[in-house]
Order: C-alpha cells, then sequence, then structure tokens
C-alpha cells in the first residue's frame, strides 16, 4: 500500500501558518514581552500538533471500510478534543501563559488557510 503524499496546497498552507507562528512569536517578543511570546509559540505549538494527528488519523481512516472509518474517525475526534482541552486548561490555569498570545498562536493554521485562500483570489486569479 502506498501512502498518499502531502497535497501541494496542503503543504503552502503549513509553510504559511509556520512562518506566521515564527513571525508572531518574533513579533510578540519584542512588542509585548516574554510572556505573551510564550503564549503565541506554545499556543502554535498545540495548534499545528492537533492539526497533525487531524491529517495523520485521516489519512488512517480512508484504509477502512466507511463504518468503521467513520467511528474510527469520531474516537480520534473525542480524543484529540479532550486532549486538547486538557493542554490548554494546564496552560491557562497551572502555568498562568498570557491567554491573548495563546489564542493568536491557536489561530495560525486558520491564518494560514485564509491568506492562502486571499493570495489565490487576489494574485493567482483563483487558480
Amino acid at each position: 500500500m502506498r501512502i498518499a503524499a502531502k497535497d501541494p496546497v496542503q503543504r503552502r498552507i503549513e509553510f504559511i501558518a509556520y512562518t506566521l507562528w515564527a513571525l508572531a512569536s518574533v513579533a510578540g517578543l519584542s512588542l509585548s514581552g516574554a510572556d505573551f511570546a510564550l503564549g503565541v509559540f506554545l499556543g502554535g505549538l498545540v495548534c499545528i500538533a492537533n492539526y497533525h494527528l487531524l491529517w495523520r488519523h485521516a489519512r488512517s481512516s480512508v484504509t477502512f471500510p466507511a463504518k468503521q472509518g467513520s467511528g474510527y474517525m469520531i474516537r480520534r475526534y473525542i480524543l484529540r478534543l479532550a486532549l486538547t482541552g486538557l493542554i490548554l486548561y494546564v496552560l491557562i490555569a497551572r502555568l498562568h501563559i498570557d491567554v491573548l498570545g495563546l489564542l493568536l498562536g491557536l489561530s495560525v493554521i486558520m491564518l494560514g488557510i485564509m491568506s492562502y485562500a486571499c493570495y489565490t483570489y487576489i494574485c493567482a486569479g483563483g487558480h
């Protein structure tokens, strides 16, 4: 069985997200201090890890029959959601990470998707 490679669009979105994550972390450090930058860094780390787990689970689920694949994805989704909630609880309540920085970091994949969509619509003519 051949494992499917990532789509070029997905690789571009990930590259944009990594770039935005790094830029936001550095800008946060220089403009708002270490606490904010740490929040951005850890939020981005959680977001990107969650995104990669979603991709791995979706890739694995297509090898199962339809009923098993959907059950597999639902179980993985609930597990990933609970793990993300636990990590965010620890970061906010126990480690007192800056919440605004954390929210910015958690948005890097969405910002990457929106940036790529705007680029393809405006600059590349929608292709």
